[in-house]
């Protein structure tokens, strides 16, 4: 069963990323190109082999999705790095505890939500820099990534959690249907976003 999801969460993705390929140019940050999508994938990995026991495998994965936000980090706004440089401290821990044999698997959950979510707040204001540009295809495929992490989170989320991801994800989608609205009112909407964001969760 866990398999049946991985290959449907694979094939999320893999849409995902054929919907927006057709904005990716060479040169262009991390932020809307292919490569966003990878802490989310090794996140799930790590997360699944934890569960099926392999833990070594386990930790290759989330020490290849801390690798992966790290590359990411070196595009994007001061603001967003302390927030990324926060969870990724955190799953630096999570790794740390892992060879234990007490390890909660609450806790790699409770810090992929945090990576996922910081992740998000990056591409939201990754999306507004371009809309502020006027390029807003590049703002799209920002956005849209900005809307598969937190869609991922909620894989990891529970409770309160799951309903505070599930707003997020409905406002970014909510945006993206919106079709002729002006930039002003775009902006409008991806700061209320980010307010929300940096509220605790």
């Amino acid at each position: 069963m866990k398999v049946l999801g991985y290959i449907a969460f694979l094939a999320f993705c893999l849409l995902l990323l054929y919907g927006v390929g057709k904005f990716k140019h060479h040169g262009e940050p991390i932020t809307i190109t292919a490569e966003a999508v990878e802490p989310d994938i090794l996140l799930s990995n790590s997360k699944n082999y934890f569960e099926e026991h392999a833990y070594h495998r386990s930790m290759g994965h989330l020490k290849s999705a801390i690798t992966a936000i790290r590359q990411i980090e070196q595009g994007i706004d001061d603001e967003s790095k302390e927030k990324v440089d926060a969870a990724v401290d955190e799953l630096e821990e999570i790794y740390n505890e892992m060879s234990h044999e007490t390890f909660n698997i609450k806790h790699l959950n409770e810090a992929s939500i945090k990576a996922l979510n910081a992740l998000t707040y990056a591409e939201l204001k990754v999306t507004e820099h371009f809309v502020d540009s006027h390029e807003l295809d590049k703002a799209k495929v920002a956005l849209n990534y900005g809307m598969l992490h937190v869609k991922n989170a909620l894989m990891f989320s529970e409770g309160e959690n799951k309903d505070y991801e599930t707003e997020i994800y409905i406002e970014i989608d909510s945006l993206l249907r919106s079709g002729e609205i002006s930039n002003k009112d775009v902006l409008i909407k991806l700061e209320n976003m980010i307010v929300d964001l940096e509220k605790p969760s």
